[in-house]
């Protein structure tokens, strides 16, 4: 078995990405999961879950890619941006869980915020989603 970056010479080893391998492309799908989100494009963002990959949030219990795509496809554009911070994330195996904290910006002002919990799995080789559920923040009066 070959840890590390790069492909094992065919037939020999099977390559096994390290954990921060993992982490990094869990933290890219995260990055991709807002870019996608906030330039409206579904079927990409879309592609970001398993195939019967679940959301569950904003009141909102979606799953299938279907579902999800159609969500996206029918929000009006807008100029919030997505932001994930403080990514937890435990690898094991083909399997993983991301906790994280979501910032929502409009016009360099945070207008929400909630925490994320990213059920994730690895298919054919590439992480997906396979459930996020989103809890909002709660929200406070003006002081």
């Amino acid at each position: 078995m070959v840890h590390g970056v790069g492909a094992a010479p065919k037939g020999r080893q099977e390559f096994v990405p390290t954990i921060s391998e993992d982490r990094d492309e869990i933290r890219d799908l995260l990055s991709r999961y807002c870019l996608y989100f906030d330039e409206g494009a579904a079927a990409e963002w879309a592609r970001l879950y398993c195939d019967d990959g679940e959301f569950i949030g904003s009141g909102q219990h979606l799953k299938g890619r279907e579902a999800i795509t159609a969500l996206l496809a029918g929000l009006a554009p807008s100029t919030v941006h997505r932001v994930t911070v403080n990514h937890v994330i435990d690898v094991d195996g083909d399997r993983a869980r991301c906790r994280s904290s979501v910032l929502l910006l409009e016009g360099g002002v945070i207008v929400s915020s909630g925490r994320v919990l990213d059920e994730l799995a690895r298919v054919d080789g590439t992480w997906r989603i396979a459930r996020r559920t989103f809890t909002s923040d709660p929200v406070t009066p003006d002081r």
